[in-house]
């Protein structure tokens, strides 16, 4: 997979660092890009019609336009001091995450890179309600981030190589090109996972339960899953990588795995406009962001 040529870059504030437009340069330095600076803006003050008159709320958000334009372009002028082709964007908006899908509708970019509106410090950074709607929502792939460079540490790519839909299997194949090529731009190595559950029960009534191997069910459904990974991943050439099949739930099998090796970024899949859905089904995916402590990459389906 080629790296992204169009990147959208959500600009959040004044800051002494931008996360998000240090990973869209991580992408300048291996490809020519065009990096589209993004901000949006609402003031509530405008809304206090009994004190201000139409004039003055006009002009008042004319002056919050061009004081924000002013710092856009400032960060426009020195990314193109490095030769980086640049262009500049301020919204007036009550609602940021729907400020972004109508730049997302207009430009159509290859990526969209956002640094996850909570703080670091934040229990659940995903229960913001920007972060979680433009997972849901956002058309193109959505790269969150927290702190403000890559490093040497691993990607974990969340997989589900047993799915028999179309899409899901389109799904695989672009979840593993998108992670060896973020692999190649960070110069780190790509782990994979896949998890699983099978049916279990503990009987309360004599109700035929004993002559049902749910042991053997279990070994069965996880050769399945193992066979399935590493068919999957020669296809990729990334049957040498680490990879790990394990059986219990995705939201907390995902996040252990991904402490454990301490992975710099989860890169997963959505498909639809219902949630993130595959191996992780409702708020199943919610759950494993929430419980992450790095960067997080979601793409779509091409079609």
């Amino acid at each position: 997979m080629n790296t992204p040529k169009q990147i959208l870059v959500v600009i959040s504030g004044r800051h002494s660092e931008h996360p998000a437009l240090e990973r869209a340069l991580k992408f300048a330095e291996f490809s020519k890009v065009h990096i589209h600076l993004f901000n949006s803006i609402y003031e509530p003050v405008m809304e206090l019609t009994d004190v201000l008159s139409s004039d003055h709320r006009k002009e008042l958000k004319d002056q919050y336009m061009a004081d924000r334009y002013l710092y856009m372009n400032t960060l426009a002028d020195a990314l193109e001091k490095k030769g980086i082709s640049c262009s500049v964007n301020v919204a007036w908006h009550r609602e940021l995450h729907e400020a972004i899908e109508e730049v997302v509708d207009a430009l159509r970019p290859d990526l969209v890179i956002k640094r996850i509106t909570a703080d670091s410090s934040h229990i659940n950074p995903f229960a913001m309600p920007i972060d979680r709607h433009l997972l849901r929502f956002c058309k193109a792939p959505l790269l969150l981030v927290r702190g403000s460079h890559w490093s040497e540490n691993p990607i974990l790519a969340a997989i589900d190589p047993a799915t028999e839909d179309n899409k899901h299997i389109e799904l695989n194949h672009n979840i593993l090109e998108y992670s060896k090529m973020i692999a190649r731009i960070t110069d780190t190595k790509l782990h994979s996972i896949n998890t699983f559950e099978t049916p279990s029960m503990v009987p309360t009534m004599d109700v035929g339960w004993a002559n049902i191997d749910f042991e053997n069910i279990s070994v069965e459904v996880s050769n399945l899953h193992k066979n399935k990974m590493e068919s999957l991943l020669k296809k990729h050439d990334l049957f040498i990588n680490p990879y790990y099949v394990i059986e219990g739930s995705a939201d907390i099998v995902i996040p252990e795995k991904a402490k454990e090796i301490n992975a710099q970024l989860l890169i997963l899949g959505t498909v639809g406009r219902t949630g993130l859905l595959g191996a992780f089904i409702g708020n199943t995916a919610e759950h494993i962001l929430a419980n992450m402590s790095c960067d997080i990459l979601t793409i779509k389906p091409t079609s």
